[in-house]
């Protein structure tokens, strides 16, 4: 379900919940632009909702600790609370740990480099990178680099396997945040979307750097739906043909690894807070005494 879909679906639901479903909305386009954050008319132009109603709802969330306004600017931007509540978590979602192994093994097995992406709001978020020994010298994305979802073959990946009704969100979306520019109409990418769930990977020869090109497939949860990326990139006189093929075929053996592993540390049973033992000990104690 979209955040629109829901939006759509609390029309009759109290004004709490329908506000609920639009301040998932803001976060998510707080989380395009970063830590240089966006004014209140760049997040109302990118969520397409009203000025007061962003405001209003800005307000809410600086009050919640949820977004936070850096010194000296106009910016909203995510907020310290936000980091506290992944953390929480960190152990059940840490793909970058669960991935790892993979990496490492694609890069020595491929002699190119090795990245992990997954989703982040309308963006696909570098994770890591393993360079192997042949390595191209110029690379274009970072760890941590966020791409709009659809902008790489990292992030294609992801948007390809997406719901319908999901990807069209995410391309609307982006197509107002990079200025209506026509090379991200849904027109044309649909096209690339099909292709990709035709061949099960992601292929492209970067724009701006001419002689390096990229594969990606998607990790898949249980549910078929698309929880991360794996992309190698290389030279584009080494990664075509028989090469192409075999770094495709390793690609998706990894994949189904750290698919594996995720699903199994998602449902490992919690460990006990230590501070709820602290606190039996000590009413034991006192009940002793």
């Amino acid at each position: 379900m979209t955040v629109h879909d829901l939006s759509e679906e609390l029309a009759d639901s109290p004004t709490g919940a329908r506000a609920i479903a639009k301040a998932a909305l803001i976060l998510r386009t707080l989380s395009t632009f970063g830590p240089r954050g966006a004014t209140l008319k760049e997040i109302s132009a990118a969520g397409g909702l009203p000025k007061a109603t962003t405001h209003r709802i800005l307000a809410a969330l600086l009050a919640a600790h949820l977004i936070e306004r850096p010194d000296g600017t106009r910016n909203y931007r995510l907020g310290p609370e936000l980091f506290a509540f992944g953390a929480t978590i960190a152990e059940v979602f840490d793909f970058r740990g669960l991935a790892r192994a993979s990496l490492d093994r694609l890069a020595e097995e491929t002699g190119d480099v090795i990245y992990l992406g997954i989703r982040s709001g309308f963006d696909g978020l570098c994770l890591d990178r393993v360079n192997g020994l042949q390595a191209p010298k110029e690379l274009a994305l970072d760890v941590m680099d966020r791409w709009p979802l659809g902008v790489g073959v990292f992030s294609l990946v992801l948007l390809a396997y997406l719901p319908d009704p999901e990807i069209r969100e995410v391309i609307d979306y982006n197509h107002r945040r990079l200025s209506n520019e026509e090379h991200f109409s849904w027109s044309r990418i649909r096209g690339a979307i099909e292709e990709v769930r035709r061949d099960g990977y992601a292929f492209r020869s970067m724009l701006t750097h001419r002689q390096i090109a990229g594969v990606a497939v998607p990790v898949f949860d249980r549910k078929h739906l698309p929880i991360a990326s794996l992309c190698v990139v290389g030279t584009g006189l080494r990664l075509r043909d028989e090469h192409l093929q075999d770094v495709t075929n390793a690609l998706k053996r990894e994949a189904g690894v750290i698919a594996a592993i995720y699903e199994t540390s998602r449902h490992r049973s919690s460990h006990r807070e230590a501070w709820r033992e602290v606190l039996d000990r000590a009413r034991n104690t006192a009940s002793a005494e």
